[in-house]
């Protein structure tokens, strides 16, 4: 009879300390934990691990049923249809037309990932533009042009005006200086005008001949 008692004890002390929001003892036998009947489908759960710290809100033993009780209040009119509503019109207003500028960007992205891979993109697909005269090209020089001595990017018919036509500059151009070369890698990028395959031309012809 002692034992009884001092076990019986024992479980509302557990139970207790579970309200209060602490930890629940190692090596609880499972016919030991709390257990509520949910409020959706009137059958009983045991408490879980992952409820520890709010086991006295809960009320739904799944995600099912929590979805459930909330459309039934939705319905009804109750207290959790109004924050449903109030998110929902925010998002009409404001959040959807951000929502689908992201979403139809990922898509196009996407598209002119899928069309590089089959050889069918447009021939400006993965062209750069030239720091100095804004020309998408296929070949790009990494250089300084001025005293800033800031990198820029220049497509190979400006870099003749800035570099003087030599690898590592001339005396005309005491600031320029060569930092690297980028070149567009897509299928689709040998399909440029006769001046810009002339400009590459020059350009990699110099290159060769400073090197």
């Amino acid at each position: 009879m002692h034992l009884r008692t001092l076990a019986t004890l024992t479980l509302v002390a557990r139970a207790s300390s579970l309200a209060r929001g602490t930890r629940m003892p190692r090596n609880v036998a499972k016919q030991n934990l709390p257990t509520k009947i949910c409020v959706t489908c009137n059958r009983p759960f045991t408490w879980r691990k992952k409820w520890e710290r709010c086991w006295d809100e809960v009320t739904t033993c799944s995600k099912r049923c929590n979805s459930e009780r909330r459309r039934g209040a939705k319905l009804d009119g109750g207290d959790d249809a109004s924050p449903a509503l109030e998110l929902s019109d925010v998002s009409d207003d404001d959040a959807a037309p951000a929502l689908s500028a992201r979403k139809m960007a990922k898509k196009a992205a996407k598209a002119e990932r899928r069309a590089k891979r089959q050889g069918t993109a447009s021939k400006d697909s993965g062209r750069k533009s030239c720091d100095l005269c804004d020309a998408k090209v296929n070949l790009l020089v990494r250089c300084r042009t001025d005293e800033t001595r800031a990198w820029r990017m220049v497509c190979g018919g400006c870099w003749h005006g800035v570099s003087g036509g030599v690898p590592d500059g001339d005396a005309a151009h005491p600031h320029y200086a060569y930092g690297g070369l980028w070149k567009n890698r897509n299928p689709q990028s040998g399909e440029s005008s006769e001046a810009e395959r002339a400009d590459d031309a020059a350009f990699l012809a110099a290159a060769a001949a400073g090197a």
